[in-house]
């Protein structure tokens, strides 16, 4: 019985130590999980992607009459004729190119093509001309159309964002023209008839501005606008009933294209994605 009651005072006693010894113990360190640090976009590498858009302009008209016309008749039908061709319509097409980024800035090369609808037209109705110019009464027509157009281009960007890129482009534009003017007599008399008609890929140059903004890693949405100039093609349209008399037609016309495009890349990952402490 002695035995037993010692063994509980003693372990009454260690009870009763216990906390003060406790307190006399250093705290333990505490941890946190470690905070994960924001990604920062990298715009370098080879992206490909597709746009849609519209283009609009003018297609301004030169045209110049053979020797068989008097100045008055030439300057009549001249006058006749439209000196600025209205076109516009929608495009669409896809692109491919190239990045690399330091700091803050960005240098790219892209390449697209664009399938075309811009076109415009116009037509004069027949028109009654004065005994005086001694002219059977004709109709003028006109037609311009752009089938295609590519352009190559460099881009200097700047992050504006790290997801934001801001820049301005311009280089090399190519595209398919296909120009008609025509000046057509009264179906009732049907006489020298004029048609001048061609279809050219021309070489002109581009310039303009955009902004792109990353979606996630590997896709990002640009919006942008391109000023075209596409240069002069040049017909000729000798007469249907008197070839090789001077009734002739040298007709040229100068495209130029303001365009409005939006677009989606993808990016092919190339290079370290850096994180932002």
């Amino acid at each position: 019985m002695t035995k037993y009651l010692t063994t509980l005072i003693a372990a009454a006693s260690a009870l009763a130590i216990a906390p003060a010894l406790a307190a006399d113990l250093p705290p333990q360190p505490t941890y946190k999980a470690p905070v994960m640090a924001p990604v920062v976009y990298n715009w370098s590498g080879f992206y490909i992607g597709g746009h849609v858009g519209y283009g609009w302009g003018d297609a301004r008209v030169t045209p110049v009459f053979g020797t068989a016309f008097t100045a008055a008749q030439a300057a009549t039908l001249t006058a006749n004729g439209s000196p600025t061709l209205e076109a516009d319509g929608f495009l669409g097409g896809f692109q491919a190119g190239f990045n690399v980024q330091s700091g803050a800035m960005v240098f790219g090369i892209e390449a697209d093509f664009s399938f075309s609808g811009i076109k415009g037209s116009r037509n004069s109705g027949l028109i009654i001309f004065p005994l005086a110019l001694a002219l059977i009464d004709r109709s003028f027509s006109e037609e311009e159309k752009l089938k295609w157009v590519s352009t190559v281009r460099g881009r200097l960007g700047f992050t504006a964002t790290p997801d934001l890129l801001l820049y301005v482009t311009g280089g090399v534009a190519f595209g398919e023209r296909e120009y008609r003017q025509f000046i057509i007599s009264d179906p009732a008399v049907n006489f020298n008839n004029l048609r001048a008609s061609v279809t050219d890929t021309k070489v002109g140059w581009t310039a303009g501005a955009g902004l792109e903004y990353a979606l996630s890693r590997n896709w990002s949405v640009k919006g942008e606008y391109l000023y075209v100039d596409l240069g002069t093609v040049s017909g000729f349209a000798d007469s249907d009933t008197a070839p090789g008399f001077g009734v002739t037609l040298n007709s040229s016309s100068r495209l130029t294209l303001h365009t409005a495009r939006f677009g989606i890349n993808y990016k092919f990952d190339w290079g370290p994605v850096v994180a932002k402490y």
